[in-house]
């Protein structure tokens, strides 16, 4: 009979193996799960705000209740209830900048484009664009609509 310890290992091992020849199709696969996930946090997105309202709510209740029984409270506390509050109601009273904000966090410093890559147009110039893309027959052209939806 083989040992616990060594079945482990081998365990592992034949997992390392399969995942090294399947490696490729991991971020596939995760990004249709991430997908999936944006999905459902989309839909659930009015109930979690409703709800980060409430515990909000609840944490001034219980500041509140603390100062009626003379307990001691710190600043810390303080700072961080009202630091919660203004992270939960921001999305609520500015959700598109919020977006944006968040958009421009990820993308990195959103100034510049990278070395070599044209300046974004905003679809507005659309008769820019169009001269733009006729002009450049002789090159591989492609054209990428981002909507802030």
């Amino acid at each position: 009979m083989a040992r616990p310890a060594i079945t482990g290992l081998a365990a592992i091992a034949s997992v390392l193996a399969a995942t090294s020849c399947c490696l490729p199709v991991i971020p596939f696969v995760a990004a249709a799960g991430l997908a999936g996930g944006s999905a459902f946090l989309a839909a659930a997105r009015p109930y979690l705000l409703g709800l980060s309202v409430l515990l909000v709510a609840f944490g001034f209740y219980q500041a509140s209740r603390a100062k009626r029984c003379n307990a001691p409270r710190s600043v810390t506390s303080r700072i961080l209830l009202w630091l919660a509050a203004a992270f939960v109601l921001a999305p609520v009273v500015f959700p598109q900048t919020m977006a944006n904000a968040a958009a421009d966090l990820l993308a990195g410093s959103g100034g510049s484009p990278p070395a070599g890559q044209p300046a974004l147009r905003k679809l507005s110039d659309i008769a820019g664009i169009r001269n733009a893309f006729n002009a450049a027959q002789s090159e591989v052209r492609v054209l990428l609509f981002l909507s802030p939806t």
